[in-house]
């Protein structure tokens, strides 16, 4: 009996092991039918893959030229000296050793370390750039493990901060590339919207590796060379863009734009405070973002398209042009200024306390006499206004295909207030408007544009990219009748003369000289309490609340050819504007463009 109960026992647990070891060897069977036959494509490649490491070989990118041809972004060949942690035995003694051997300063050698702790192991850590052949060869002598030497490109900007938010900068991708480094993309302004023309085209080297990932040799059957990217060439006048940028960093910040009335092309464009992207590749340079990020006058904008102000008494073109437009005025009648203008229960006031006297269209224009546009602005009411405005080139936006940030700005109609600040507007708007306050807004290139078909008559409409194979524009006539153009330009041209508002900015290039048009933006008025304790200037206020500077003009007045505006934040007056206006239409006038 016991023998029979034993062998029964036997006979299941053999059929047990025999039925599982059957399992077991199906499913090997079948995972070897699945690796080597129906997928063997799959696994052929990743074995391949395995056995190959390829690493991307990045074009020169294109350069961004001025009119010129000169570069104002391009590629300068550099080696760079990279650690790739994952292929050093010990990425600490590695780094000292290249500490040693390149003389790296302690700040840099902390960030090295910081980056190689924070990033994947794949990813190289830059330790050099330019680095000079003697020490490139000390370290290449060691043959140390993980220690990387490549050719590349580094980025210069031939312009530093001069026009920095307009062109661009490039730098690292959101997601790194393991076989790509160093590969760089545009993070900002012209290096951003043309990225794909600028890029290039990557080629490829095949490295063949060992089974622990060692490179052994090159596979050159399948080395592809780059392909260099395509050049953008603008309508900057280098020398201008400098002019204009020297100038307005004598002034903490503003921004100042210059047209070619003819063909818009944009000879200057230019926002400040400014960054020198230059920098960025610094052992300093994440302190240098750090700290343009902090400050509050804003050096990432272009404040050009971006800025926003009241265009304040610039905006006296507009008025003038309404008023004669409609028959409203005559360029002879002639207003009273004793310096201020009672309305209703309110007094406006003048900027010349003292008064004007008797103005006519030309002298309210040359002295900037408020009480002549507070009582033209009333008689032709703000719909009017409105419709000049926009005829001139308020609220549009240009450039879209190039500049993907702009602010359109503010010009009110009689229902604009209803709608937004849910109140009746009231002749007390109109009569502010006036003179440009108010809830008017606009940026530097609409003022600019402004000044350009008040010169011209004509629809200009500016461009920053040159075709080589475009003809230029034939822009389309403004329609305003031709002699009330040239009485508000005879005002204008009296400005920069002896008495305008003006006169110390005029200019005269061979004969070539420049009418124009002040403007002082309000930020905020001097409040009774601190008239009180003795504040009784804008300039003894903070600096933020100080007035803006701005100036439009045009040259030669005989037949112009360009237009400028600048505006200088918190100057606290026009006089700066001006003056950077004069020296960047200097330039244009001596150079040409």
């Amino acid at each position: 009996m016991i023998d029979k109960e034993v062998a029964r026992t036997f006979d299941r647990r053999a059929a047990l092991f025999l039925t599982g070891g059957t399992i077991l060897t199906s499913v090997l069977i079948l995972r070897m039918l699945q690796m080597q036959v129906f997928n063997y494509r799959e696994y052929t490649e990743k074995s391949e893959n395995n056995s190959y490491r390829i690493q991307m070989n990045m074009p020169e990118r294109g350069k961004i030229l001025s009119r010129s041809g000169a570069p104002i972004s391009r590629d300068m060949p550099i080696y760079r000296i990279y650690i790739v942690p994952e292929e050093a035995p010990d990425v600490d003694a590695l780094v000292d050793i290249v500490t040693n051997e390149l003389n790296l300063r302690p700040k840099r050698v902390k960030k090295i370390r910081e980056k190689i702790r924070r990033q994947p192991r794949f990813q190289p850590v830059l330790v050099s750039e330019n680095t000079n052949w003697a020490q490139l060869a000390g370290l290449q002598a060691k043959n140390l493990a993980g220690l990387r030497v490549a050719s590349g490109y580094a980025r210069v900007y031939e312009l530093g901060p001069a026009g920095a938010q307009v062109f661009g900068y490039v730098g690292a991708p959101s997601k790194p590339i393991a076989s790509a480094p160093f590969f760089s993309t545009g993070i900002t302004g012209l290096e951003k919207r043309f990225d794909d023309t600028l890029a290039g085209t990557a080629g490829q080297t095949v490295m063949i590796t060992n089974a622990v990932g060692r490179v052994t040799g090159e596979d050159k059957s399948q080395y592809v060379a780059p392909q260099a990217g395509s050049n953008i060439k603008t309508t900057i006048n280098d020398a201008a863009q400098r002019v204009l940028y020297d100038a307005l960093t004598v002034h903490r910040a503003g921004c100042g734009v210059a047209l070619d009335i003819e063909t818009g092309d944009i000879l200057a464009m230019v926002s400040t405070p400014s960054f020198d992207p230059n920098n960025f590749s610094a052992d300093d340079g994440d302190e240098y973002i750090s700290s343009l990020r902090g400050d509050r006058a804003k050096p990432f904008m272009n404040k050009v398209v971006e800025g926003l102000y009241p265009p304040g008494s610039t905006f006296k073109i507009v008025v003038a042009l309404a008023a004669l437009e409609s028959g409203a005025i005559t360029p002879r009648e002639k207003i009273f200024c004793p310096g201020h203008w009672d309305y209703g229960d309110h007094r406006y006031h003048c900027w010349e306390s003292k008064g004007h006297g008797w103005v006519d269209l030309a002298g309210a224009l040359q002295h900037s006499c408020d009480i002549y546009f507070y009582q033209v602005a009333l008689r032709i009411g703000i719909d009017a206004i409105r419709e000049m405005a926009v005829k001139l080139g308020f609220t549009e936006t240009f450039l879209d295909d190039v500049i993907s940030r702009q602010m359109t700005g503010v010009v009110p109609d009689r229902y604009w207030k209803e709608r937004n600040k849910g109140a009746r507007w009231v002749h007390g708007d109109t009569v502010i408007s006036g003179i440009g306050q108010g809830f008017i807004l606009a940026n530097c290139m609409q003022l600019a544009v402004m000044m350009a078909r008040t010169a011209s008559n004509r629809v200009v409409v500016p461009r920053l990219i040159l075709d080589e194979n475009a003809k230029n524009p034939n822009f389309a006539s403004l329609g305003l009748q031709p002699q009330n153009l040239r009485y508000v330009l005879n005002g204008l041209e009296l400005v920069t003369k002896k008495g305008g508002t003006a006169a110390g900015s005029a200019i005269n290039v061979n004969g070539a000289k420049m009418g124009g048009k002040t403007g002082t933006s309000q930020v905020r008025s001097i409040s009774k309490a601190e008239r009180k304790s003795g504040v009784l200037t804008n300039e003894q206020l903070k600096w933020e609340m100080r007035n803006h500077g701005l100036f439009v003009g045009y040259a030669p007045t005989t037949n112009p050819k360009y237009a400028v505006c600048v505006i200088t934040e918190h100057s606290g007056g026009s006089g700066s504007a001006a003056r950077t206006a004069a020296a960047t239409m200097r330039e244009l006038l001596k150079g040409g463009k």
